[in-house]
């Protein structure tokens, strides 16, 4: 149930905003583009169609590569050749069909794998299907994953692809335990060729793999041997050499002052970037995912049903991110649901709520991050930092307009495109398999409500500045179409714009094309 419910709903929802080049996923459609127009990853010939602003791009030489690592457009690459008899050349009028069909592939397709890989893992390890099927509901609508799934970022595959080795590695059922560790290793190459910094929680489950035996090394080096040499074979062709990556050939001068000091732009961990990662009014993960205040008493649960070393991974891989992560100055991620480069570590944390009987708070904090979730990318899944809890100070300013994510309702019939999120918090309620218990199900409306009141009340908490509110317009004026909601915002906060003017003309010339909102 609730894959099926995340798949209807990803087939609906069309997060492709009329003139917003979202940089990570355009960056990767551009390199599919090239690859098949041009048979080059060399991105030069569609850069005119994305305007002379588009910063995620990597340069050596002259030649403009993107600067993504290129697991996830390849990935992605089938979806593009699919919509190429339909979608024509690359123009304003067909990059939203190519970048949906690639998103479908590369990110919905490995979000909903994932949920079924995490339910048939619990099942396997003990945990009652009801409680399988809540864990992958948790996953799919109530962490950022919903998010990550409807858009063609990296995340959704690497976290498909980092847990999806844990399970190989450690809660398999019989079987050649070879084959499983090839998987296993061909999953971690693939998390490696799509984000270079997967590379250390993979190294997190080889070490603890090959704890129970040194020997299964070889397997899962056969299993990675091709992603890697894919990954070289790519920076050897586009950077001069197999172990030049595209992050250090940063175009953009704010890029490449991030990556200039530490590995890559990633020191030591700073306490307050840790805090943050966790409990920052914009970003935060405790923020957007309350539930997983739960995990400390559902981890026990979760260790005692596999080896110690499994254990040991289950508990290290998401340890490692958010230290890895605490190095990192821009560790938020942008414009961003949560705390996007966490996203990897989620089915690692929900995964133990699968061994925990939970109760009316389990139901109530689930329906808080519900909320927090659901509610925030069903408008605008770009959300600048800065917005205290988004789902209000910033989501709710659309939903008020009557504004939500372009969806194919808005073609069909757009009143019913308005009541989407809500009808998207309903179906994880649904998929929570809650309704099977009043006291449950009224907890889980309880939470709901408690988060929606903290949201819309956010902005006496926490009042937005000049800058929160002229950006939160210009999204409802260029992206969503409004016109005159940005010179409204200018006229209250008494300070002329000439820049914002002249970019929003400049924006209104690229594509994608309109949506009928």
């Amino acid at each position: 149930m609730p894959v099926l419910l995340y798949a209807l709903l990803a087939v609906l929802v069309v997060p492709v905003f009329p003139h917003f080049l979202s940089p990570n996923e355009v960056s990767r459609w551009a390199f599919a583009a090239s690859l098949v127009e041009r048979r080059t990853p060399e991105i030069s010939g569609v850069l005119p169609l994305l305007g002379p602003a588009f910063e995620d791009v990597s340069e050596r030489d002259g030649r403009v590569y993107s600067n993504k690592a290129p697991g996830t457009a390849l990935v992605a690459l089938p979806g593009y050749l699919a919509a190429r008899p339909f979608a024509g050349l690359p123009s304003a009028g067909s990059l939203r069909l190519s970048l949906t069909l690639m998103r479908f592939l590369a990110a919905t397709l490995p979000a909903i794998l994932l949920a079924l890989v995490l339910a048939g893992a619990a099942v396997r390890l003990g945990a009652t299907p009801v409680r399988a099927r809540f864990a992958a509901a948790v996953l799919l609508f109530a962490t950022p994953l919903f998010a990550y799934g409807l858009l063609l970022f990296s995340h959704a595959l690497v976290a498909a692809c980092l847990f999806g080795a844990w399970a190989a590695f450690f809660a398999t059922g019989p079987g050649s335990r070879g084959r499983r560790d090839v998987l296993g290793g061909a999953l971690l190459g693939l998390a490696v060729l799509s984000e270079y910094p997967a590379a250390i929680p993979a190294a997190v489950l080889v070490l603890f793999a090959a704890a129970v035996s040194p020997r299964r090394l070889l397997a899962i080096a056969a299993g990675g041997f091709p992603p890697a040499l894919i990954l070289g074979a790519y920076d050897a062709v586009c950077f001069g050499s197999p172990f030049a990556l595209s992050s250090g050939f940063e175009r953009a001068t704010a890029f490449r002052g991030l990556a200039a000091s530490g590995l890559f732009g990633i020191g030591l961990p700073s306490p307050s970037v840790l805090l943050r990662l966790l409990l920052d009014p914009s970003k935060g993960l405790l923020v957007f995912v309350p539930l997983l205040l739960l995990w400390p008493w559902a981890f026990p649960a979760a260790r005692g049903r596999v080896s110690r070393e499994g254990g040991l991974a289950l508990a290290l891989v998401p340890v490692s991110l958010f230290v890895l992560y605490a190095g990192y100055p821009n560790w938020h991620g942008g414009f961003t649901v949560g705390p996007r480069y966490l996203v990897a570590a989620l089915p690692f944390l929900v995964f133990p709520l699968a061994f925990r009987e939970g109760g009316a708070l389990e139901a109530g904090l689930a329906g808080a991050s519900v909320l927090a979730c659901v509610g925030t990318t069903l408008a605008f899944p770009f959300v600048p930092p800065g917005f205290a809890l988004p789902w209000g100070s910033f989501a709710g300013d659309f939903y008020g307009k009557g504004l939500t994510a372009p969806s194919v309702l808005h073609v069909v019939w757009p009143p019913a495109a308005l009541a989407m999120p809500a009808a998207a918090v309903l179906a994880a309620a649904v998929a929570l398999s809650l309704f099977h218990s009043k006291k449950r199900a009224a907890a889980f409306c309880f939470g709901v409500a408690i988060a929606a009141a903290a949201g819309l009340a956010s902005d006496r908490l926490f009042p937005l500045n000049p800058s929160l509110v002229l950006q939160r317009a210009y999204v409802a004026d260029v992206y969503f179409g409004r016109r005159g909601a940005l010179e409204e915002a200018v006229a209250a906060t008494g300070a002329p714009q000439p820049r914002l003017l002249a970019r929003r003309e400049r924006e209104l010339a690229l594509p994608p094309a309109p949506w009928p909102f």
